[in-house]
């Protein structure tokens, strides 16, 4: 991805060396993937325990209309932002709960779970945005540390914890042990009822996040926030080298997987390159990747 990515910006400076290059579109890169990048760390998990969350994108958006709606009836902001992060983590545990008790597929509940989000964001906002004039959330939207948009920043921190809690804690351990083989890790002692929760309610929690960010981008509630989120999010993980058999997973691979789809979405953008051309070339990437992950694994066994 590394070497892609290379090419892609030689490529890049060369075709569109006036605008590619520009510290207003590189920043502006960061901005685009800061969101995917947030929701993709959750996804991440999931699919390092072999499941998956489609609800990401619609518990993205519910957090931020309950959140928006609270400031509107005057309640306390901090009280507003963490009811906000709560219903997106209640959405998260409620998943895991249902997948973990009733042993159905997380294809199933998550998406129903997201048809569950959507219809309460549309009750609560009668399909109609929901305005909000608030200078922190603002700022981590639109503000900037320095240079740098306060989105990376809060992006990268991110990264790094959810990086050591894969890499370096007995739970990220055991959460790709569970990925690995379920029945192995069950016997191993490993509670995976409990842990599947815990990835699940964890999602929930950076899709709230997201959630607060993504009023702060856009000024306001949108019921229509987060589309497309939980198969942005899956894309950037798998392309990032996360296998979605689970047991095999990398935090730093899926931000470079979001920074190479932001970096190929913004360079058909500079070339002109018409949007829903722009959508088969990123489903054909998706495709191909999962197509070599799929080859790779069956070559290593």
């Amino acid at each position: 991805m590394v070497l892609i990515l290379i090419v892609i910006f030689i490529v890049m400076s060369v075709a569109r060396p006036d605008t590619f290059k520009t510290q207003d579109n590189l920043f502006n890169l960061l901005k685009q993937i800061s969101l995917i990048s947030i929701i993709a760390i959750g996804q991440t998990f999931v699919l390092a325990t072999g499941g998956i969350d489609l609800s990401v994108g619609y518990s993205l958006g519910l957090a931020g209309i309950v959140m928006t709606k609270l400031f509107t009836l005057g309640i306390n902001s901090w009280s507003a932002i963490i009811m906000g992060l709560l219903t997106s983590v209640l959405i998260g545990f409620i998943n895991g709960l249902i997948i973990t008790s009733f042993n159905l597929p997380p294809f199933i509940v998550t998406l129903g779970m997201a048809n569950v989000a959507r219809g309460l964001t549309y009750v609560i906002t009668k399909g109609f945005p929901i305005a909000l004039e608030n200078e922190f959330i603002w700022n981590l939207g639109n503000g900037y540390w320095g240079p740098v948009p306060i989105m990376a920043v809060v992006m990268i921190v991110l990264v790094v914890i959810s990086a050591y809690l894969l890499d370096w804690t007995r739970f990220g351990t055991r959460v790709i042990a569970i990925g690995g083989n379920e029945t192995a890790a069950m016997l191993s002692g490993i509670n995976v009822k409990k842990y599947k929760t815990m990835v699940y309610t964890l999602t929930g929690l950076l899709a709230g996040i997201a959630g607060v960010i993504m009023v702060g981008r856009l000024n306001a509630g949108n019921p229509n926030a987060g589309l497309n989120f939980d198969t942005d999010s899956i894309a950037a993980a798998v392309v990032g080298g996360t296998s979605m058999a689970g047991g095999d997973a990398t935090m730093v691979g899926t931000l470079l997987g979001a920074l190479l789809l932001g970096v190929i979405k913004n360079a058909l953008v500079l070339l002109n390159v018409n949007m829903y051309w722009q959508t088969v070339v990123v489903g054909g990437i998706i495709i191909v990747v999962c197509i070599f992950d799929s080859y790779t694994r069956a070559k290593r066994k």
